[in-house]
């Protein structure tokens, strides 16, 4: 009681401070902000005013074409461009990556599709997506705009061989290119958190989208399901346009009916700043997240189900709930588990009954095509469906991925994060860990250019000496490192005696992918976000987190490409195969 009443007195307060306190402390915000940009450049040497000025240069790129040229130039005063040219690197094994290109090279002048066959049969090295630690993070922490060009110009050349083999008579059979498929593994694209920042996602959907990078297996819980289900039950090309411009942002202003239920252009409901917290902290969304849940289940979703989303789109879509009776409902929901699901009511119960509209049930289809319940009520055993952090402080969750693995032989993740708080703790984020050219060196720099060189010729030039490191750079490294590490260990360690706080359970855990898989995490860059703009839920805040989720996707893209190159050029082809 002690502490609602304390909650209530500081809500009042946030609602009775006049606007023009709040437009004061903005401005003296951003001058403090100014002043201290001014210093540090004053107080930098040259060299790294340079550097961070290319860095700002990188931040207001609108498109991806921009931020490659941009990101190109870092490249250049940081020297990671000739890091890249120098294929020698202890993080994988060069020699293996060598043989393999030489032999598919040698095959492939010499039209030797029984040779190819080989490499790319289920133990055949080609058909592992982390040869020779090709794939290893490391190798992409140098340069911003890819790895070395040894590793890029071998995944070339797998793909010209799949192609050579599917345009061959005698090999191009489907079930071959399913035999590497299976193989290979499967990607998919896992939608974590969003109670606040989850329009973010949209900008990481878009991003993926632009270089035909999204996988066709998506999964996420809470807003997280929400965006992901838009996804799902639209082609390719129709969530490109939506998300193109202000498209989105248009459709739903042109729903008035929806902007007045959810408080946009209603007098009566605008709400202040300490209104505007309550709701956050005690509901768990902000107006503007609330808004895209309405508008997806009402106008992109409808009454499609889980099964006639697929035949659609052929998409997976996943929708991690926690039920209070796991017999009775599983925990993860797609076309296999639960066919005739209404997608929409899915995602209300990944959000948690009584979140976004109170009574919340599982909705299908039955056989007459009758909309009834799910799981019909049985005396006292009605299923209620927990928050994700209700479900883990009652210890009902578990990693639903696991699940995933087993059906859609999924072994590599694509994650996107959006809690930008977590970013420096993410282990596995990808971080880039030149600063300035100060911490490198080459002893000897190239006289020619190579960028063009195939591997067998760059093999045999001396030009390109090894890279030099100080010892400074790589000590502030591991140490960072250790304590990122420690406090994770700490948090799991409190998490599992059920002893962490309620606050810090919400915005630190998530569920936590199968360690025989990789992962890549993409999270928001918190230089991006604004608290005001995040609570308020202001309408313009979509366009806002798609640029942003966009922008956040750029330094990740060259890593995914690597991982997931081969895997889509095999779906590309047993697609047109199929479409024969």
């Amino acid at each position: 009681m002690i502490k609602l009443y304390f909650l209530s007195v500081f809500y009042s307060a946030l609602n009775h401070i006049p606007p023009f306190v709040w437009a004061v402390l903005h401005v003296v915000a951003d001058i403090v902000q100014f002043w201290m940009r001014r210093l540090m450049n004053y107080f930098r040497p040259k060299s790294r005013n340079l550097y961070h000025g290319a860095i700002t240069e990188l931040e207001r790129c609108d498109t991806y074409h921009d931020w490659y040229n941009r990101a190109a130039v870092v490249d250049e005063i940081t020297g990671a461009d000739l890091w890249r040219r120098n294929f020698y690197s202890q993080r994988y094994d060069v020699n293996s990556v060598l043989e393999q290109y030489a032999v598919l090279d040698e095959a492939l002048d010499e039209q030797d599709a029984h040779t190819i066959v080989q490499r790319f049969s289920t133990t055949g090295p080609s058909m592992l997506r982390n040869f020779a630690g090709i794939v290893d993070k490391r190798l992409f922490t140098k340069s911003l705009i890819g790895t070395k060009l040894l590793i890029e110009q071998y995944l070339d050349k797998v793909l010209e061989c799949l192609q050579f083999l599917c345009e061959t008579p005698v090999v191009a059979r489907t079930s071959f290119f399913q035999r590497c498929k299976l193989s290979l593994g499967t990607t998919a694209f896992i939608l974590q958190g969003g109670s606040l920042f989850g329009l973010f996602h949209l900008g990481v959907i878009r991003g993926l989208l632009d270089q035909k990078l999204l996988p066709n297996i998506i999964s996420g819980s809470s807003m997280g399901a929400c965006i992901g289900s838009m996804c799902s039950v639209l082609t390719n090309d129709e969530l490109f346009m939506l998300l193109s411009g202000d498209n989105l942002l248009n459709a739903i202003k042109s729903d008035l009916e929806l902007l007045k239920k959810c408080g946009y252009g209603n007098i009566d409901q605008d709400m202040n700043l300490g209104s505007l917290l309550q709701n956050v902290i005690h509901r768990g969304y902000s107006k503007d997240v609330f808004l895209f849940i309405n508008f997806v289940n009402k106008v992109v979703i409808k009454d499609l189900t889980f099964e006639e989303a697929f035949q659609r789109t052929g998409k997976i879509l996943n929708i991690i709930v926690h039920p209070t009776d796991r017999n009775r409902c599983p925990t993860l929901l797609n076309y296999v588990t639960t066919p005739n699901v209404l997608i929409a009511s899915a995602n209300d119960c990944s959000l948690g009954s009584e979140v976004v509209s109170s009574g919340t049930k599982l909705l299908c289809k039955n056989l007459k095509n009758e909309i009834v319940d799910y799981l019909p009520d049985t005396g006292d055993r009605r299923v209620v469906f927990l928050t994700p952090q209700n479900a883990s402080e009652t210890g009902l969750a578990e990693s639903p991925y696991t699940r995933l693995t087993e059906l859609f032989n999924v072994n590599n993740f694509i994650v996107s994060l959006a809690r930008p708080y977590l970013a420096p703790l993410v282990m596995n984020d990808l971080k880039h860990e030149i600063k300035t050219s100060k911490y490198y060196y080459y002893k000897h720099y190239p006289t020619t250019d190579m960028s063009n060189f195939t591997p067998l010729q760059l093999s045999n030039m001396n030009e390109v000496e090894p890279l030099g490191f100080k010892f400074r750079y790589h000590l502030e490294r591991k140490l960072k490192h250790i304590a990122t590490m420690e406090f994770r260990h700490r948090v799991d360690v409190l998490d599992n005696l059920g002893i962490l706080s309620h606050w810090i359970k919400r915005l630190a855990i998530d569920e936590k992918t199968p360690r025989s898989a990789t992962e890549i995490t993409i999270v928001p860059n918190m230089k991006s976000l604004s608290f005001s703009r995040v609570i308020e839920g202001q309408l313009d805040n979509i366009p806002y987190w798609i640029k942003c989720g966009e922008q956040s996707c750029w330094p990740v893209l060259a890593l995914i490409k690597t991982r997931c190159a081969v895997e889509f050029g095999l779906d590309e082809i047993i697609k047109a195969k199929r479409s024969i």
